[in-house]
């Protein structure tokens, strides 16, 4: 059942990457683990946007087969089967060290009819998150 932001969450949950999903608040916010990844944390919104943010820690320095395990992992936990390709695609396409700026993935977004689609990665005392958003409305 897809909720108003257009993320299945029970596909999420049941997926064989995800390891501990936990409900946080009112439907809105999940953490839980990805296997062979690291922790994540799962914001859904629908109020006058629909989306929804992913925020993935990484641990210390990740390299580039840790990005790119998760980048194919996180489209076919946030979006319907028929977008997985389209979003893998795109996230092949940007470069690892462009990463710690945040990167707008504007034709995908705009293909997908969305308002803008994102991704960064943040480096927190030693430790990285990828931040992964979308939405539209």
């Amino acid at each position: 059942m897809y909720e108003h932001s257009g993320v299945d969450v029970q596909q999420f949950k049941k997926s064989r990457h995800v390891i501990g999903f936990e409900k946080l608040e009112r439907n809105t916010g999940y953490m839980g683990a990805l296997k062979g990844i690291g922790g994540f944390h799962l914001q859904l919104f629908s109020c006058v946007h629909y989306g929804a943010t992913l925020t993935v820690l990484l641990g210390p320095n990740p390299n580039a087969e840790t990005v790119t395990t998760t980048f194919n992992v996180l489209p076919a936990l946030l979006f319907p089967a028929v977008d997985v390709a389209k979003v893998k695609a795109a996230l092949k396409e940007v470069q690892l060290d462009a990463l710690y700026t945040t990167q707008h993935l504007e034709p995908l977004a705009a293909e997908m009819g969305l308002t803008d689609i994102r991704v960064q990665i943040i480096d927190a005392d030693g430790m990285s998150l990828l931040v992964f958003t979308f939405y539209g409305g």
